[in-house]
């Protein structure tokens, strides 16, 4: 039977499109379902960073330039997962052919159960191609008013393909956006909200760990928020877990941690 296809899109950069994509694929490979993840994002690509597989020397990109095979291209990642990455030189990017997407999901399809891709922010080929050959787009947005305009020409980019949006994810959030407020913007884009993900220091530490924030810091508010969107998109019911003991231990872990790259005041 062929793999469900999960196509993760966004209107505009910094929405945490690849960041997603890559906890939900890790999130639904630890519901012990098959799942592949493929970073479509053929120029940009940062998969390979967040995973440690920056050194692989065949790609998407050689797949895509009739250089390799898919299964050469097959890396393993956390919970099970299977990742196809796409390389960080630009002239990999040059050579690949966007149009044997399509070829190598074929390929692929039918010896996993779920298929999550990563593509290029905006509109473009390559996001396109991604979409007509996925089951539901998911698109992730950031609650401000320049994410939700794209997001609105996103929507209306993946119907002129025949494909339906299965809903959006609002990232980033603040206490700020409150229920009221999530409400207002997903009647905004006519959208369900599958689930809202806070601003989380666990994100950036699992970067520099090159581990998902749902297999590093699984009891953070982000890795629960994960897993309770990967259980609904596989229609299995878990049950909403209660603060114990790991959870607080958790979130001390996480407060603890210095989050890289921030501005020291002066």
């Amino acid at each position: 039977m062929a793999a469900k296809i999960y196509t993760i899109t966004s209107g505009k950069g910094g929405t945490g499109k690849s960041i997603f994509a890559v906890n939900l694929a890790a999130a639904i490979s630890g519901l012990a379902k098959k799942t592949l993840l493929i970073d479509a994002d053929l120029g940009m690509a940062n998969i390979c960073l967040m995973l440690g597989l920056e050194d692989s020397k065949i790609t998407l990109h050689e797949v895509l330039a009739d250089e390799a095979n898919v299964a050469d291209a097959l890396y393993d990642g956390p919970n099970g997962l299977k990742v196809i990455p796409s390389g960080l030189s630009l002239q990999g990017f040059k050579k690949a052919d966007p149009a044997k997407l399509k070829d190598v999901i074929a390929e692929v399809s039918p010896n996993f159960e779920f298929i999550v891709i990563d593509t290029p922010s905006g509109i473009n080929h390559v996001t396109a191609s991604s979409i007509e050959i996925c089951d539901e787009v998911i698109m992730v947005l950031t609650p401000e008013i320049t994410s939700i305009t794209d997001g609105s020409k996103m929507k209306a980019f993946s119907a002129m393909l025949g494909k339906e949006v299965a809903g959006i994810v609002l990232n980033r959030t603040m206490p700020e956006h409150d229920e009221t407020y999530r409400e207002k913007l997903a009647s905004s884009v006519d959208l369900n909200v599958l689930e809202v993900l806070p601003e989380d220091a666990s994100i950036p530490n699992s970067i520099i760990a090159k581990s998902p924030a749902v297999a590093n810091y699984p009891y953070s508010e982000i890795s629960i928020a994960m897993n309770r969107c990967a259980a609904l998109l596989c229609g299995i019911k878990i049950p909403e877990p209660k603060e114990g003991k790991a959870q607080k231990n958790e979130k001390k872990r996480v407060l603890n941690t210095k989050i890289p790259f921030s501005q020291s005041k002066k």
